[in-house]
């Protein structure tokens, strides 16, 4: 006997019964679209390429992977001693050093957006620009990117440090490095500035969530 749900049941001799269920057939049309419907937004990542000859200047520390060239002004201390003792009720105050160095070849992330956050979009799509860099002759696997508030309320750190990048600042990573040990401050610090993608960092960032 066929019910009206589309069960057949099935009466045997003794007093038990079977029912067995028939799986509703869909047409491929129908079993697209309902994948379709599961499938989760991709993020969409900007970047361009900093080639080494445009002379890309920043100020901080970088490792020596990341250098092209080094610029550091010089002070003329003799110079600035003779005003001293000319101007005895000026004081001159002997300029720290500060290093500015030229990168070489390698990506920029503009931007990142993402349609649905948490699920792992955003990191598969700078993994994917890791690939690209390490396959390229000229960048090696060199990433950069100028973290900025977005929002005005939230900070893309948090994000970039945990998948490996650092600042060129050290005393932004310190502050980084207490964040994440504070298990109870989930949203990220508002610091800006620049980050790049230590060489040592690049294989933590390529297993990072694999199975996402």
């Amino acid at each position: 006997m066929v019910l009206s749900s589309g069960e057949i049941l099935t009466i045997g001799s003794g007093i038990q019964s079977q029912i067995s269920v028939s799986s509703p057939v869909r047409h491929s049309a129908q079993k697209q679209e309902d994948e379709r419907a599961h499938e989760i937004p991709k993020s969409i990542i900007k970047y361009h390429k900093i080639r080494k000859h445009e002379k890309y200047r920043v100020k901080g520390e970088l490792p020596q992977d990341y250098i092209s060239d080094i610029k550091v002004p010089k002070t003329d201390v003799d110079k600035l001693m003779q005003l001293t003792s000319k101007y005895k009720l000026v004081t001159f105050k002997i300029p720290d050093e500060s290093h500015d160095y030229y990168v070489k070849s390698c990506y920029q992330i503009d931007y990142i957006s993402s349609p649905i956050r948490h699920k792992g979009e955003g990191t598969k799509a700078v993994r994917n620009l890791l690939e690209k860099s390490m396959t390229d002759k000229d960048t090696e696997g060199r990433i950069i990117v100028d973290v900025k508030i977005t929002d005005n309320e939230t900070s893309a750190s948090g994000f970039f440090y945990k998948l490996g990048f650092r600042f060129v600042d050290k005393s932004k990573n310190i502050i980084m490095e207490n964040w994440l040990k504070d298990e109870k401050n989930i949203l990220s610090p508002k610091i800006t500035g620049l980050m790049y993608l230590p060489k040592e960092h690049t294989q933590r960032l390529l297993m990072y969530r694999m199975l996402l």
